[in-house]
């Protein structure tokens, strides 16, 4: 069988399959009925300072190709995290990736801080794009985006990814972000979108506007990750955005990233997600390729060369 293990100066993965920050919670849920020993890391539902309840409903709808979402951060607050959930989470036989946000980069600090000394908290992920909070998406200015990595930097000494959107300044954000003092880069979030009922001329979600996730963006995240593995040949990616098939899974492999993240996914399937990284090893052995790094970032080399 292929290898598909990955490894990183920060950090080895069983699989380069990941739970993306959502759809699967705290993970705890799946994992009655789910062997997480067959991914290669949960990335955990967004945690802030305070607990937030996130927006009203309704705030999931369907989309062509997807769904739009307008979740808007609910959490319990760091504090009840650690105490409550992250046991829960110490037990999964996976690693384990954090996302963390905040309204200002001292908040964001605040929780990298409180996060510091958890046991079990193998990553950080920084959240700077999320399209369902208002007035706070910071991943549209690289000073702001510095500012923000920065804060967590100097108050974490864990592996973190920073998260940014699709979009132009792409590369001059996933720059500032890797400068401050990030590890790498999750690219990328949910889409903004909107959907209205044609009966009642209003939005369908209570908040207008949410974020399209789904194959429908799986082109969109392509190209932010073909593009960032461009402009930085040597940084840590991680893929998400659209991916639900093991073949997906090859075409962000292909344009750069080394672990790929899935999340609409898991709403989907969450079954087939867990069974992503066997389709993964079955597609490789079919072509006789011998280790999944082969196939990391080929888009860039013109292709990888089957024997």
């Amino acid at each position: 069988m292929a290898r598909v293990d990955v490894h990183s100066a920060k950090g080895s993965f069983r699989t380069p399959i990941v739970l993306a920050s959502g759809p699967a919670g705290f993970g705890c849920d799946l994992a009655r009925a789910l062997d997480f020993r067959r991914i290669g890391a949960l990335t955990t539902k967004t945690i802030t300072h305070e607990p937030r309840e996130g927006n009203p409903q309704p705030r999931i709808v369907d989309a062509p190709c997807g769904a739009l979402n307008s979740i808007g951060l609910e959490n319990p607050g760091v504090a009840r995290f650690r105490s409550e959930v992250m046991p829960k989470i110490r037990a999964l036989p996976t690693a384990r990736i954090v996302s963390i946000a905040g309204r200002s980069a001292d908040e964001v600090g605040k929780v990298a801080g409180a996060l510091e000394g958890e046991p079990g908290v193998d990553w950080l992920e920084l959240n700077l794009s999320c399209p369902n909070v208002r007035g706070e998406t910071v991943a549209d200015r690289p000073d702001a985006v510095s500012e923000y990595v920065r804060a967590v930097r100097a108050a974490s000494s864990r592996p973190l990814l920073a998260k940014l959107s699709a979009g132009g300044g792409l590369v001059a954000l996933a720059d500032a972000a890797l400068r401050a003092g990030a590890d790498g880069l999750t690219l990328v979030n949910a889409v903004r979108g909107l959907r209205i009922d044609v009966e009642t001329g209003k939005a369908l979600l209570a908040r207008a506007t949410g974020g399209l996730c789904g194959p429908a963006i799986l082109p969109i995240a392509l190209a932010a990750v073909y593009e960032a593995r461009r402009a930085f040949p040597e940084a840590f990616l991680v893929g998400t955005g659209g991916v639900v098939t093991a073949r997906d899974a090859v075409e962000m492999l292909c344009a750069g990233a080394n672990l790929v993240g899935v999340g609409f996914g898991v709403m989907a399937d969450p079954a087939a997600v867990f069974g992503l990284a066997e389709g993964l090893e079955r597609w490789l052995d079919a072509r006789g390729v011998a280790d999944v790094a082969e196939v990391v970032g080929a888009a860039h080399r013109g292709g990888w060369r089957v024997p």
